[in-house]
């Protein structure tokens, strides 16, 4: 059954199992002591729009991150399908730890940030070849993110399978090291190997954020390795929209009411 939190928000716990299901009033407790905060960005803490360039900001997301941040001793990241320098824009002056496209990059709490650069070089040299295939069918959008290549459909919905099969094509021409990847009317060629789960990890070694309890909120398909990493940590995984297979062990309906939680343990 459904639990609310002291902000009268609907909490739902994912049972996968009767040993495996976590009690629901965990995860958004009044307080982060000892955890660590990683979020999603499109479709968690943001509303989605018909382009990532649409996206709002509200003027006091900025200030509560802050705050945030300072309650968590700095263990508080993004981890994001935007490159890290679009993550920057959004949410300017904050230059916090990050995981940028899916795990192609990682900006460690020092401020160096992470990137495997043959595989970048191998994914560029494709550009122009998946530029070419895409170009025939209209309506649908090539965001080059570097170390990984988006295509975005969401004004056409109807041609996805056609974008996926170009997709496809452009990775098996490229080799065993790169993978598609399905989003929200979106579809990623990336290496393989590189994905929110394992780049969380590697911020998860370095202070502030080791040996603290990760909490993890997401929305996407894109965001279930994350899920599997924190749930083996015995972290607190929470998927963020409607009701989907999943492997998050927590659901709140919408951005909005992760934002509200957000601002309660803020200023608890």
């Amino acid at each position: 059954m459904p639990t609310r939190n002291a902000m009268n928000q609907t909490v739902t716990p994912i049972k996968t199992s009767p040993d495996s299901a976590l009690e629901p009033r965990p995860a958004l407790r009044s307080s982060l002591a000892g955890h660590a905060l990683y979020l999603d960005i499109d479709g968690t803490i943001l509303d989605l729009a018909p382009s990532p360039e649409a996206v709002e900001v509200p003027v006091w997301m900025v200030p509560l991150l802050q705050r945030l941040s300072r309650k968590l001793d700095g263990a508080v990241a993004f981890v994001s399908g935007r490159p890290i320098a679009a993550i920057d824009l959004l949410f300017r002056p904050l230059s916090f730890p990050a995981v940028g496209v899916h795990g192609g990059e990682v900006r460690t709490p020092n401020g160096e940030i992470l990137v495997d650069e043959q595989l970048t070089a191998e994914l560029q040299a494709a550009e122009p070849l998946l530029r070419e295939a895409i170009g025939r069918i209209r309506g649908v959008q090539l965001e080059n993110k570097r170390s990984v290549i988006a295509l975005h459909y969401r004004n056409v919905p109807e041609r996805g399978r056609e974008v996926l099969k170009v997709a496809e094509l452009i990775v098996g021409s490229l080799g065993s090291q790169f993978s598609v990847l399905m989003g929200k009317c979106v579809v990623e060629i990336r290496p393989r190997h590189l994905t929110k789960g394992s780049a969380m990890r590697r911020l998860m070694e370095r202070a502030p954020f080791r040996d603290r309890i990760p909490i993890f909120a997401g929305d996407d398909t894109t965001d279930e390795d994350a899920f599997e990493v924190v749930n083996g940590l015995g972290g607190i995984s929470l998927r963020i929209g409607e009701e989907a297979p999943t492997a998050a062990k927590f659901r709140l309906a919408s951005p909005d009411q992760l934002r509200g939680w957000l601002l309660e343990v803020a200023d608890a």
